[in-house]
């Protein structure tokens, strides 16, 4: 494409959108010009080919019509000349004249071919007018001396520039680009080769730059030594702001696979998956039994398993120090005693979505490395040429677990050597109470006897006394034995109100010396359980010893402690109110832990003890400060389980103070 083309091509574009007016004029001025030619040559003399000038009025119409209105005009012409040849010649016409004639009307048929040819050239130009205004390529035109002198629309929408700004300014400094060689080299390949492309950036009107594709095509017109470059551009911005955040999305995810802790390598497994559907199209339906019975068909799997790229962590863990020294093949580093990979075939075989097994792995060095593995697998029809395995060294994880179950049983063996403890010192607690009232008794035995005058009798009573403490201990020291055994207590039909009268019977003496009032209001009648009579006493002695012993340390002027029972809805209840100096909220409850105690030579047991009996006989108990007045309460309550003797009801009597 030269010069005199783009001008044609730019006249042209012009002239179909100057309207019609220009039209109208030189559809005109073809008349006036066909009308003088068709007077001069028929109304005058002259010798010569007037009716060539005809050609005019045809050029003119090519020009303004299409190739109906040429071959029309031609007609016409035609018609003109050979009436005007008829008007001055006649039918008798000398040769000279009938050559002149011919000579206007070959003129006449020549350009009218002429002006047909042009105009489907013209038509072919038109189109690649209109492509080059409709594509949203940026192209331009510029000549030898690198001057715009052709900008289509997208140019102007890509670089900012109107066509009109555009032409006639220098390409170069119009838009100032950045080039990946020098532009020296790229207007040097682009003479030596004809054409040149390559990535910009270029700097648009606004300032704004922007990354296109290029292409330079160098058109040469020899005859004339004229050369115009084309020169074609796409945006590719928003393709390289792609590629770079594509690149740097590569490379964070290649980060965090390179600096995980956890150890990860790829596996190959399509030669794998090609074998296990190689295997169901044989007719083997039972994956599982034919992988159990054909335990060589596993091994050759493991050979096909090919390991296609790891992290950092996994060549740590592999102790391999670089990637390309890494084991290419799953059996150089999976131990032969492994049945995992047979588990993991078949889950490639049935499609599951991941799979995880706790297996080992041996290392450059030959340790044998415990590990758990995970794996993910595509969804169906995706190849599973890019399988990661999550790999987890659980060394430490095993070898805390194996000193944790060492610490466990060394505890244990601390617990039961602390329980024996335990149950020695219950036992001590609980057979002191009947040692001290055989001593008590004992003691009176030896003054009877003493006297100048023995008292047998007194004496025989006091020993009577200490052989029945005796056998009250040997019965604590056989019931606390069961509990703490956690044997079954000897349970039987026990009068609740019965039993406190009797605990009350064994501490009145005790009661009198330490100046306590006692109030029993027994409301439970005969209402029987089943439970265990000694121990259930031994309860009831307990609560009122510490009773006793909280007034005694608190220094109450009145020393006043109300034992009561009743059945009610929700059971038994036998309570036990004591004008002490109550209880602290916050270790009330630690008073039933055993070895737990507020009295300064006490030893924390005898709570504990009345908690595990309660606790054996189905009940709970329950220590609180008194609502009324400065003072604790011990409130037992066990619940069902009560019935009367001969189907008696309940009978509500006051027993008298003590």
């Amino acid at each position: 494409m030269d010069q005199q083309v783009v001008d044609r091509t730019r006249d042209r574009i012009g002239f179909v959108g100057s309207g019609w007016g220009a039209h109208r004029y030189r559809t005109a001025a073809a008349i006036a010009l066909a009308t003088v030619i068709f007077a001069i040559d028929s109304f005058t003399s002259l010798g010569s080919a007037v009716a060539v000038l005809y050609v005019l009025v045809i050029v003119i119409a090519g020009d303004v019509g299409d190739r109906r209105a040429i071959r029309f005009c031609s007609a016409v012409c035609i018609l003109l000349t050979v009436i005007s040849f008829i008007a001055v010649h006649g039918f008798h016409s000398d040769t000279q004249a009938l050559l002149r004639l011919l000579f206007s009307l070959s003129a006449n048929l020549v350009t009218t071919a002429l002006l047909l040819r042009r105009r489907n050239d013209l038509i072919a130009l038109k189109g690649q007018a209109r492509l080059l205004e409709l594509t949203s390529d940026a192209i331009f035109l510029r000549d030898a001396a690198g001057k715009v002198i052709y900008w289509n629309r997208g140019a102007e929408a890509l670089y900012g520039w109107s066509e009109k700004e555009a032409i006639g300014r220098d390409a170069d400094q119009l838009l100032p680009a950045t080039f990946p060689i020098s532009r020296n080299e790229a207007e040097f390949s682009l003479l030596a080769n004809g054409s040149w492309q390559g990535e910009l950036v270029v700097r648009t009107k606004s300032g704004r730059t922007v990354d296109i594709f290029t292409r330079w095509q160098l058109e040469r017109n020899t005859s004339r030594g004229i050369e115009t470059v084309l020169e074609t551009a796409i945006d590719i911005s928003e393709r390289k702001a792609s590629e770079a955040a594509l690149k740097a999305s590569e490379h964070r995810y290649r980060t965090i696979f390179e600096t995980l802790a956890v150890a990860v390598w790829e596996h190959d497994l399509r030669d794998v998956k090609a074998e296990l559907s190689a295997l169901r199209a044989r007719g083997v339906t039972d994956v599982r039994k034919y992988l159990a019975e054909h335990p060589e068909f596993v091994r050759r799997m493991r050979r096909l398993v090919r390991v296609t790229d790891v992290n950092e962590t996994a060549l740590k863990l592999m102790d391999i120090e670089r990637k390309q020294d890494f084991f290419s093949r799953l059996d150089e580093f999976l131990p032969d005693s492994d049945t995992t990979f047979a588990q993991c075939l078949v889950a490639i075989d049935e499609g599951h979505p991941t799979f995880q097994a706790e297996t080992t792995v041996v290392n450059r060095s030959g340790r044998i490395i415990p590990v758990i593995v995970m794996l993910s697998f595509p969804p169906d029809g995706t190849p599973l040429d890019r399988i990661q395995a999550s790999v987890i060294d659980i060394t430490e994880r095993l070898d805390f677990q194996e000193a944790l179950e060492t610490s466990r049983r060394e505890l244990e063996s601390a617990s039961r050597a602390a329980m024996i403890g335990e149950i020695s010192a219950s036992i001590a607690h609980e057979v002191n109470q009947p040692l001290a009232a055989i001593m008590a008794f004992v003691q009176a035995a030896q003054r009877w006897l003493k006297r100048d005058q023995p008292d047998l009798e007194e004496a025989r009573l006091a020993l009577n006394e200490a052989i029945v403490s005796t056998e009250h201990a040997s019965e604590v020291v056989k019931r606390v034995r069961m509990l703490l055994g956690k044997a079954k207590p000897d349970t039987g039909e026990v009068a609740v109100d019965a039993a406190v009268f009797e605990a009350i019977s064994l501490k009145r003496k005790e009661l009198a010396a330490h100046d306590v009032d006692l109030e029993v209001d027994l409301r439970a009648g005969p209402a029987l359980i089943q439970a265990d009579r000694v121990l259930l006493q031994q309860t009831f002695l307990n609560v009122i010893t510490n009773a006793m012993q909280a007034m005694e340390m608190a220094g109450s002027p009145e020393r006043k402690l109300t034992i009561r029972t009743q059945v009610d809805d929700e059971g038994l209840l036998i309570g036990f109110a004591d004008t002490g100096s109550g209880i602290d909220a916050e270790t009330g409850e630690a008073l039933f832990k055993a070895f737990n105690t507020t009295k300064p030579n006490g030893m924390g047991l005898g709570l504990a003890m009345c908690r595990s009996i309660v606790t054996a006989h189905g009940g709970t108990i329950s220590l609180s400060n008194r609502g009324d007045r400065k003072g604790a309460v011990v409130e037992i309550r066990i619940p069902g389980g009560i019935y009367y003797p001969a189907a008696e009801g309940p009978v509500h009597a006051a027993a008298p103070s003590v």
